[in-house]
């Protein structure tokens, strides 16, 4: 649709105005450890390499699987889906066809309609519709569902028409098209109908192309590389684009990454610089995208070695026992193993923000990622307040609060509280629900009667009081289990 000039420029007017409250209140996206996702394809052999990207990988959980009418009609694609799930031992994905559209019947059907994903398996339950199962799904999350689309955008147009109630259930949309500006390509052009339901519903969504980048390619190095894989995701892969009718075209170069990127997208958005469309603010499309790094992913996983550990600069968290201080290594593998990476990582990056290995800095970290792990969320994701005071040796237990949930002075997502009793507790608040964690006596008695002894022993200025901190800092770092040490409440509103 093209804007008459005087709704543009009003539209820039009120967009000038609203920069600066947008930029005050803006903050990066929480990093997220899940998703839970719900696939919509065609049935085409780049939806095949997307599929399986995303049913090879721990964190994410697939809902359903939606067929819509486009490379392969919904029945035909019913069937690959299905046996591709039964490859990968996923047979309790539900299933679902969409609608038949009139008139589509593109060149490439016969050659994806002779490509096997896998051994047919029949069903042991009856056929549901699409739409059906897209709205079950969405009512019964208690998330919102991100729906990754790699085909016509049938299926979701008609679930919003039926019932628009729902939209606020979908976190976006991430959908494969060839073009945003102008608006084309055969995934819209399938069904340009249901498109603009979804577009004008005001859901995000996520546009990702190919931009025709001519070594964004699926070739031989790729097939090598899944035939040496022992894992599932190489199997699949290799038993696909092997077969003689996919061998020809790989000889080609035949093969872009196409919906392969919307996946890779999910898993790696730093690869990728992303535009929003000035007269759909809802909508997102790439510009630019890392075609060496996605390449990299993408091998990574086919071998097995891909991290998922969503770091801000590492790729994944330094493990080397040489990276850490001699007293540190012997018990290096022991927390690692009792408490998980995730609490190894916020200690570690505590102490060196902290400046030296303290006991309430320590306390603070495992109170951090017990607060996460209540409300089953990721970093910067949790309000904080803090009943720690401003003064030695309490107060320590907000900087491992800070780096355990990312609440942070500098987000503006965490407090003092203006208590006159200062006590090693927090207050953790998540959409409307909030819990307060606090040391129990017994432990806080234990540092504090340790902490007495060392001012008896050594004083303050001491070197000697420091060392039997830091000593007793570790050995809470490895016996405090955060699942004991704490007190959880819940708490009101007007605490």
């Amino acid at each position: 649709m093209r804007l008459t000039e005087k709704p543009m420029r009003n539209f820039f007017i009120s967009l000038v105005f609203a920069l600066p409250a947008w930029i005050m209140t803006a903050q990066p996206l929480p990093v997220r450890l899940k998703h839970s996702v719900i696939i919509d394809t065609d049935c085409a052999i780049d939806d095949m390499r997307a599929i399986s990207l995303l049913l090879s990988r721990p964190e994410v959980t697939i809902k359903a699987i939606l067929i819509s009418d486009g490379s392969l009609p919904p029945g035909k694609g019913t069937v690959k889906a299905r046996s591709l799930l039964h490859e990968f031992r996923r047979d309790d994905i539900p299933v679902a066809g969409g609608s038949v559209l009139k008139g589509v019947n593109p060149p490439w059907r016969d050659f994806n309609d002779k490509i096997s994903w896998g051994r047919e398996v029949i069903p042991s339950i009856g056929p549901k519709k699409a739409v059906a199962v897209l709205a079950e799904e969405l009512k019964g999350s208690n998330e919102r569902i991100i729906l990754v689309c790699l085909g016509p955008l049938t299926n979701i147009g008609q679930m919003i028409s039926m019932d628009p109630g729902l939209v606020p259930e979908i976190e976006r949309i991430i959908w494969y098209n060839e073009s945003v500006k102008p608006l084309q390509g055969f995934n819209y052009e399938c069904d340009e109908e249901n498109a603009g339901v979804v577009f004008r519903s005001g859901v995000r969504i996520d546009v990702i192309s190919n931009l025709d980048y001519v070594d964004a390619l699926f070739d031989q190095s790729f097939l090598n590389l899944a035939g040496e894989s022992k894992t599932d995701l190489g199997s699949a892969l290799y038993n696909v684009h092997s077969q003689n009718a996919v061998i020809e075209k790989l000889k080609q170069k035949h093969f872009r990454l196409t919906d392969d990127l919307v996946s890779i997208y999910l898993l790696n958005p730093e690869l990728f610089s992303i535009n929003t469309s000035t007269d759909r603010l809802n909508v997102r499309y790439n510009t630019v995208y890392d075609t060496r790094g996605v390449k990299e992913a993408f091998g990574d996983m086919i071998k097995g070695v891909y991290v998922s550990e969503r770091n801000v600069v590492f790729n994944r968290f330094p493990a080397q026992r040489e990276m850490f201080n001699y007293d540190v290594r012997p018990i290096m593998d022991s927390a690692i193993a009792r408490y998980g990476p995730e609490e190894w990582k916020a200690n570690v990056m505590t102490d060196e923000f902290h400046g030296h290995l303290g006991v309430f800095s320590i306390v603070g970290a495992k109170m951090g990622i017990r607060a996460r792990e209540i409300f089953g969320v990721g970093p910067d994701e949790l309000r904080v307040t803090t009943y720690a005071g401003t003064r030695p040796p309490y107060s320590c237990l907000t900087d491992g609060i800070q780096v355990s949930t990312g609440a942070t002075l500098g987000m503006g997502t965490i407090s003092l509280a203006a208590d006159s009793i200062v006590k090693p507790s927090g207050v953790f608040t998540h959409k409307g629900r909030s819990v307060r964690i606090t040391l129990k006596k017994e432990y806080l008695d234990k540092v504090d009667a340790d902490i007495n002894e060392g001012i008896l022993k050594f004083g303050l200025m001491d070197d000697g009081y420091w060392k039997l901190i830091r000593q007793n800092a570790l050995n809470y770092w490895l016996e405090w289990d955060r699942n004991r040490i704490f007190d959880v409440e819940e708490v009101s509103q007007t605490h």
